[in-house]
């Protein structure tokens, strides 16, 4: 079972790559657009960003930059699980509590940046399975409202900035 906190540009691929390859995806996210785009996708549950998913978790990747999400995460998975920070940044991490936050050997990840060769890996991956790309196109003079409706939820996917 994984869990993805978030469901944006990056997440919403992630999720069809894990069910393709036949895992359990849990949703957790806040925008409306974000959750109904996971239930078109395949995942076995969407929920709110703080809401528990419906069984434990073996791994969990955070994409959302919220700190405040990195105990919720935690807390949702079952021994020995992962959660993997997916995000360059985020936000402040609050104060764990280690009986109901690492206790059973849970683990807490950050990742690293992709190689070239990840790239072609993904995108022969992508072209075998079809992935469906969602994206809301914004002209370039238009990035602060792409920021803005990103920020508020208001569209699943990914923003696309054309000059």
């Amino acid at each position: 079972m994984l869990g993805l906190y978030g469901f944006g540009g990056s997440a919403h691929l992630t999720a069809q790559v894990a069910i393709a390859q036949g895992a359990r995806v849990h949703v957790m996210t806040r925008g409306a657009a974000a959750r109904e785009l996971a239930e078109a996708l395949g995942a076995a549950s969407v929920q709110g960003a703080t809401d528990a998913p419906p069984e434990p978790l073996d791994s969990a990747i955070l994409f959302a930059p919220a700190g405040e999400l990195v105990p919720v995460a935690l807390e949702a998975l079952d021994a020995g699980g992962t959660l993997a920070l997916a995000g360059i940044h985020l936000s402040d991490i609050p104060p764990l509590n280690y009986q109901r936050h690492l206790f059973r050997e849970r683990q807490l990840r950050s990742v690293t940046s992709n190689t070239r060769t990840h790239a072609r890996e993904f995108l022969t991956f992508a072209e075998h399975h079809r992935l469906h790309v969602s994206t809301h196109r914004y002209a370039l003079d238009r990035a602060d409202h792409a920021l803005n409706d990103l920020a508020n939820g208001r569209f699943d996917g990914a923003a696309v900035l054309i000059p």
